[in-house]
């Protein structure tokens, strides 16, 4: 009975090794793989003209083609005009009001002058991202090689290692597996979002929504290296240049597990505190462009009062003075052309 459970224990920790070594070795792997590469924005690679030139990689070259006169472009420009047309539409049904209809007319130029410029646009800003991405990042090779050194000691817990092990390895993996996807989803952007801004702008109820909701995560989804890079440099100052290494094992696999776990946690926050961030910008925005608008129109058709109102209350309260001014000089004008009642017409001459 004692040999069959020492058989069992021994058999349970050389689990626990393998499973430990597993992990261990993919976060071992991860540090001597890392590169510039794996934190890059992908760009189109052109001999002149900066982003206006034509690209030599694929697949810049077919998303080129699609975007600039081509088919995706030509789509998108249907899809918004339609979009306007279904607008108006729908208000046979009731449904919507005639300041919706108005407002469908400004953001459809808006739409088809972001789909006509989008290639530029979404090119101009994931070379600025990549640009910035290559700045911040250390020398990832020398950083790697401080990391797996500082792994190098065993723990002489075996459930801490495992833990340490499942941590380093799991966050490196998803790390990679997150970077990866990243750049497939960019693309993607790239080449479908002349047609989110087409449906985004066509301002159909619901279906707006959601295409607005799809276009707005790009912001996010372009910036996501930029933290991760801070960290990667503040690592990199604190445990390469400095050369502050912990004398304790358990120090040093903190250390190493760390690094590509608060790079994915920091990546992750990116993205789902940068969605919504970015939808109140763009609301703003859009609310400061309709009072702009507002502001300007009171001051044209109402004068300083119209616009003073338009500034404090909005445009739907400027609107409704410059109804009231309209029908109050409308009113002030036949009251003084008209005899008034309390006069007594039986005398004048005129009468007979």
């Amino acid at each position: 009975m004692v040999d069959l459970i020492d058989v069992v224990l021994q058999s349970f920790k050389d689990a626990v090794n393998w499973f430990t070594g597993l992990f261990m070795q993919g976060l071992r792997h991860g540090y001597h793989t890392l590169t510039v590469d794996t934190f890059g924005t992908p760009t189109p690679n052109t001999h002149s003209g900066f982003v206006f030139g034509q690209p030599t990689n694929a697949p810049w070259q077919a998303i080129r083609h699609a975007l600039v006169g081509g088919q995706i472009m030509m789509i998108s420009l249907l899809l918004l005009v339609i979009c306007v047309q279904g607008r108006h539409l729908i208000r046979i049904f009731n449904i919507g009001s005639a300041y919706e209809s108005r407002k469908t007319k400004r953001t459809a130029w808006v739409g088809a002058f972001l789909i006509i410029t989008w290639y530029w646009l979404g090119v101009v800003v994931l070379y600025l991202v990549n640009g910035f991405t290559i700045a911040l990042l250390p020398s990832l090779s020398t950083l790697g090689t401080v990391m797996v050194r500082l792994i190098g000691s065993a723990l002489s817990n075996p459930a801490l290692s495992l833990i340490f092990g499942l941590l380093g390895g799991v966050s490196m993996w998803a790390l990679e597996a997150l970077y990866y996807i990243r750049e497939i989803l960019l693309y993607v952007y790239i080449y479908g979002m002349p047609i989110a801004v087409a449906l985004a702008y066509g301002n159909i109820p619901v279906l707006s929504d959601v295409a607005m909701g799809f276009a707005k995560r790009f912001v996010p989804l372009a910036i996501l290296p930029l933290p991760a890079a801070i960290v990667f440099k503040g690592y990199d100052l604190i445990y390469t240049q400095s050369s502050l290494t912990p004398s304790d094992p358990f120090l040093s696999y903190l250390v190493a597990v760390s690094l590509p776990l608060v790079a994915l946690v920091v990546t992750w926050k990116t993205f789902t505190y940068a969605s919504p961030l970015t939808a109140k910008i763009v609301g703003t925005a859009t609310r400061g462009a309709a009072l702009l608008g507002g502001v300007t129109a009171g001051a044209y058709i109402g004068g300083a009062g119209v616009a003073t109102t338009a500034a404090r209350w909005g445009p739907k309260a400027a609107a409704g003075q410059a109804v009231a001014q309209r029908a109050a000089m409308r009113g002030s004008s036949d009251d003084e052309d008209s005899t008034p009642s309390y006069r007594r017409t039986e005398n004048d001459p005129g009468s007979y």
